[in-house]
C-alpha cells in the first residue's frame, strides 16, 4: 500500500482567467475547502504531478501558491460554515 500525504493547497491569483485554470487544476486532485484553499489525499506520484501542473499557472511577479505537505501527527481543527469531510486517515 502506497503512503499517501494530507496536501493543502492555497492561492492567490489576480487574474481571473489563471484563477479558473487553478481551480480546475486543484479539483482533479482534491477538495475545496474554502475560496482559495483546497485540501488533497496524495501519493508522492500524485503529489509530483499536482506540484507541476499548478506552479505552472501562477505567475509569480503577482499570484502566490502555498503548498503544505502534512505528515506524522495531525490535528485539523475547523470553525464556521462548509461541508466537513471526515476520512479515516493513518499516516506511517
Amino acid at each position: 500500500m502506497e503512503k499517501k500525504f494530507i496536501v493543502l493547497m492555497i492561492y492567490d491569483i489576480v487574474d481571473n482567467k489563471r484563477r479558473n485554470k487553478m481551480v480546475k487544476c486543484l479539483e482533479a486532485y482534491g477538495v475545496r475547502v474554502q475560496k482559495s484553499a483546497f485540501e488533497a489525499l496524495l501519493t508522492r506520484r500524485q503529489y509530483d504531478k499536482m506540484l507541476g501542473e499548478s506552479s505552472l499557472l501562477i505567475d509569480e511577479a503577482v499570484d502566490s501558491l502555498r503548498v503544505y505537505v502534512l505528515d506524522d501527527i495531525i490535528d485539523v481543527y475547523t470553525w464556521g460554515i462548509g461541508e466537513r469531510k471526515e476520512t479515516d486517515c493513518v499516516i506511517l
